[in-house]
């Protein structure tokens, strides 16, 4: 999915950019660069807009309960593994060490080339040590380095026993890189009424020729399959018969096919933000647009008696937003020494929803635009959702999104129904239409070489998964897809607002979370708790 979507699942916790690198020259794999990374960091804004829904489901744990054992460390911290290369560790933080793995880039012919993934891990004392939990934030696109980075230390805190080991998917950050277009216009993916909606897939296939050309071979190989099978060469390569696994969001979708192709090899899997394997970039999801949608009216509601909120005086958030529309509908506004376009101003407002602790923020991007036409905010939304970084310069999150959404999608609808269907959904969504209207598709690159692959899986442990009812990028409804999909699942869930649950935005799932991976206590199917609500008795 291009630049502008608003609807990448990506966990909102903090957004750095790679932090350590390979340490070594520049290295060409095709037209593959390993890239050296340097440490870059935005966060944030964390505004505390206090929610409150009430409902009143709540249910007990069960206590289906396997003993931890406690395993040694790998003995060596340089280990040659058949097929997975070496592993040879660095200190590159505190408390934080670095290496790279080199792995095949087509896993079927290593004759095609390797390709370099980054990891780091915070390491867990060697007593009670459990083993290694991989963890990854979402995306596409998704630094897990910059997740242990930014979060080892709490999940050392909050999960003891564990290596924390943070990966960079293949296409992403200090691993084997993929590259797009780095100058387009956020605006020319708003797709306005009356616009002729033949321009977006030109621009589709100027988008992936430039795919192809930056980024080689590796463009039709960054699918979900491939980072699932990357990471069993991680586990191999840490000498672990089995993992234990941490997906946010899109996370979810490699748990599950990790699931599927190892099932023995899984500790523990905790699936955050669950993503429906069905769904692909090619359906248009009128689900996930539902999900934003609503996710907007439970902004509104809390604004609207709320006084942090800010927007009393332009007549309530409804108001507020409609009025800033129309005015960017007219022209740009100045945003710092930049300008804040109408498609922008939307990114800004979609990526505000994804955690109730920016509300605040967007009550107040909105004064700013009204009272002063100062964008600056809404801009600064817009930047994190895309990962613009100060310069100027892209992440290239947003590349991976597409090529890796793309990948995993077999499907490439011809350019009439797909703008049948994109009509169709977007005349639903009041708010957001415009930038559901422009959402790309995969009909100018080539055929998936390797579609999507979700199975059933026979888990020793089930997996765990964890939905909230005011999610906006991965709704409710995604959350019964994915466990079903998997079968030896349970599904737990939570009446707070904003995207993901654990460690971001629910207090009431981190026992439940804690247990699970800890001990291996699986709660019962479709156990729920209210935010705020007292558990303890």
């Amino acid at each position: 999915m291009r630049r502008a979507l608003i609807l990448v699942p990506v966990l909102v916790v903090a957004f750095v950019a790679a932090a350590c690198g390979s340490g070594g020259p520049e290295q060409v794999v095709g037209k593959v660069e390993y890239v050296s990374t340097t440490s870059t960091t935005t966060s944030t804004t964390t505004s505390t807009a206090t929610t409150s829904t009430a409902t009143t489901s709540t249910a007990t744990t069960s206590t289906t309960t396997t003993s931890t054992t406690t395993t040694p460390a790998p003995t060596t911290t340089t280990d040659e593994v058949a097929g997975a290369g070496a592993l040879k560790w660095r200190t590159c933080g505190d408390g934080i060490e670095c290496t790279t793995l080199e792995v095949p880039m087509v896993h079927d012919d290593p004759s095609e080339g390797r390709i370099r993934i980054a990891l780091n891990r915070f390491a867990a004392a060697p007593e009670g040590r459990i083993g290694v939990l991989l963890v990854n934030p979402g995306g596409p696109g998704g630094s897990g380095v910059d997740l242990v980075e930014d979060m080892g230390w709490l999940l050392d805190m909050v999960v003891p026993g564990f290596d924390v080991i943070g990966f960079d998917p293949r296409g992403v950050g200090g691993s084997s890189r993929v590259s797009c277009m780095e100058d387009l216009d956020d605006q020319v993916f708003v797709l306005d009424d009356g616009e002729d909606p033949a321009a977006l897939f030109e621009l589709a296939g100027v988008i992936s020729s430039a795919c192809l050309e930056e980024s080689g071979d590796l463009a039709l190989h960054v699918g979900t399959n491939n980072v699932a099978r990357d990471m069993d060469l991680i586990r191999k390569a840490l000498g672990e018969e089995q993992i234990s696994f941490l997906g946010y969001s899109y996370g979810s979708r490699i748990g599950a096919v990790y699931a599927a192709l190892f099932p023995d090899r899984v500790r523990a899997m905790v699936l955050d933000g669950p993503i429906d394997p069905a769904e692909q970039i090619s359906s248009v999801s009128a689900v996930q647009g539902r999900g934003f949608e609503d996710a907007w009216s439970n902004f509104a509601d809390w604004c609207d008696v709320d006084a942090s909120c800010g927007l009393e005086a332009h007549g309530g958030a409804e108001v507020a937003f409609f009025a800033a529309d129309a005015l960017l509908a007219e022209g740009d506004l100045p945003a710092g020494d930049r300008v804040l376009t109408r498609g922008e101003f939307q990114m800004g407002v979609a990526m505000a929803l994804y955690s109730p602790y920016t509300w605040e923020q967007l009550g107040q991007a909105f004064t700013e635009v009204l009272g002063a036409g100062e964008g600056w905010i809404f801009q600064s939304l817009a930047d994190m959702m895309m990962g613009r970084r100060d310069d100027g310069t892209y992440d290239g999150s947003q590349d991976v999104n597409y090529l890796v959404n793309c990948a995993d999608d077999p499907l490439r609808p011809s350019q009439e129904s797909f703008f049948v269907a994109l009509d169709a959904v977007a005349d639903t969504f009041e708010h957001f239409g415009p930038a559901f209207r422009a959402m790309g598709d995969c009909s100018a690159l080539p055929e998936s070489v390797d579609p999507l692959h979700v199975a059933p899986a026979d888990l020793a442990v089930p997996a765990l998964v964890i939905a909230l009812e005011g999610d906006p990028a991965t709704p409710m409804a995604w959350a019964h897809g994915l466990t079903d999909s998997i079968g030896d699942a349970v599904l737990i869930t939570s009446d707070g607002e904003g995207h993901t649950a654990f460690l971001s935005n629910s207090d009431c799932v981190t026992d439940v979370v804690i247990a699970y991976l800890v001990d291996l206590v699986v709660p019962e199917d479709g156990w729920s708790c209210v935010e705020g609500e007292d558990l303890s008795g």
